[in-house]
């Protein structure tokens, strides 16, 4: 998959619209921000379509992976858009940073975990705001962006111990 996708995700007590550029995006946050409910309703539609209350718009699928299952389902996924919560740890795991590079999927990593293994771009991690009506916030301005080592700028967050 190349490009941007335009993604809307609603039920009647929530809205989330936001643009993947990249083929992995991070989501990070305080705890209470709605990352953890935004992935809940895309598992929600997924195992219920339209009866979950979940609405989503986009030119692909947008698939919630479960940390039990995930070395089967990415390799059987593709052109997908692929929701995974911060409670994955996999997703720290040279595992799946060697899945995400053969796999033709975008994904939305919602996590506060020090990502060592993956590829991210500083333009890709984001913090929501909004009350009901969410939208991706850069978390890194410009200004912000420009530091004397370069492996800082690409690895923000710290390992934890």
């Amino acid at each position: 998959m190349h490009g941007r996708y335009q993604i809307k995700i609603k039920n009647s007590r929530n809205s989330y619209s936001f643009e993947l550029k990249r083929n992995i995006t991070v989501l990070r946050g305080d705890s209470g921000t709605g990352k953890t409910t935004l992935f809940r309703m895309v598992s929600d539609y997924n195992e219920s379509g339209r009866n979950s209350g979940v609405s989503i718009s986009c030119d692909r699928p947008v698939i919630a992976m479960e940390k039990r299952i995930w070395e089967t389902e990415i390799e059987r996924i593709e052109n997908s858009i692929i929701v995974i919560d911060e409670d994955s740890k996999f997703i720290c795991s040279k595992e799946f940073a060697k899945a995400v590079r053969h796999s033709n999927n975008y994904f939305l990593l919602i996590t506060r975990h020090y990502l060592a293994e993956l590829p991210i771009s500083v333009d890709e991690i984001y913090i929501l705001s909004g009350a009901k009506n969410k939208k991706f916030v850069p978390l890194y301005h410009e200004k912000e962006r420009i530091f004397d080592d370069v492996k800082q700028s690409l690895l923000p967050f710290k390992p934890e111990v």
